[in-house]
């Protein structure tokens, strides 16, 4: 599956927003009294998920955020901001997205009015561009019946770093050479810059006659080359050779812009 995304300082990310909101409301007697600051067991952040894949749509971070009710609340609130860090040692930028940056309510408009109330809310945000780094920022709220802030607090997660997993073929050169039989040797060295290995892999030379000549590379190892070699009558001098590694974009990779190569017939030499 191919992702692009034109700025990442604009991302609109993929939700698969299963947000349970799992409420565990629990009675007591007792009457609340006004609190100036919230305990630490208030609120909670646990079971952190950094999903890496070579799908963009399978990369995933999630979080689960637990709030309890402080002293005097009537109600809970949460927000969610997921940061992302595109350089490393960069700053981290918010990421725009739905059920991002908006804060959320239970669906028990009265939860956190008892002292033993619990909200549970599971937050993902998946199809992740990579590579980057990802952390979510987690506020909570306690207001009074009378919508004041009674308290407040912000937690972040660890860091999720999200590789670029896939391969990402590109020429990295074309070489003529005459051959004794009256033909030329055309060679392409085609390299994969990415993660994955990919393969069999289409090689197309034009600029050879009339057709286009096909070669298939088995595999391009990651972080390897490999070459795709080509016997057909000689090129005119000076004109357009043009390489193209999967000329039809079946191989999932993260960046066609350099899938080919196009140089001048070189002019033979005189001996």
């Amino acid at each position: 599956m191919r992702f692009t995304i034109a700025a990442a300082t604009t991302l609109i990310l993929g939700m698969a927003m299963a947000m349970a909101m799992a409420t565990v409301p629990a009675w007591a007697a007792s009457a609340p009294a006004w609190a100036a600051s919230a305990p630490a067991s208030a609120d909670q952040l646990r079971s952190f998920v950094c999903q890496k894949a070579t799908d963009p749509p399978a990369r995933a971070v999630s979080v689960q955020a637990v709030m309890r009710p402080v002293a005097g609340t009537a109600k809970m609130q949460m927000r969610f901001d997921l940061m992302r860090q595109a350089v490393p040692g960069g700053r981290f930028k918010l990421v725009r997205g739905h059920f991002l940056g908006s804060w959320l309510n239970p669906a028990d408009p009265t939860l956190g009015q008892r002292s033993g109330d619990v909200w549970i809310v599971n937050h993902p945000v998946v199809d992740l561009p990579a590579p980057a780094t990802y952390r979510f920022r987690v506020s909570f709220r306690w207001l009074s019946p009378g919508g004041h802030q009674v308290s407040s607090a912000v937690q972040s997660t660890a860091n999720c770093y999200q590789p670029e997993l896939r391969a990402d073929l590109l020429v990295r050169s074309l070489t003529v050479t005459p051959l004794a039989s009256g033909n030329d040797a055309y060679v392409a060295v085609i390299g994969n810059r990415g993660l994955t290995a990919a393969g069999p892999v289409e090689v197309d030379l034009a600029g050879v006659g009339s057709a286009t000549q096909v070669q298939t590379i088995g595999t391009v190892g990651a972080h390897s080359s490999a070459r795709g070699r080509f016997v057909a009558a000689p090129c005119t001098p000076g004109a357009s050779l043009t390489v193209t590694v999967d000329p039809a974009h079946t191989i999932d990779e993260y960046d066609f812009a350099n899938n080919s190569l196009t140089v001048a017939c070189p002019t033979p030499s005189s001996g």
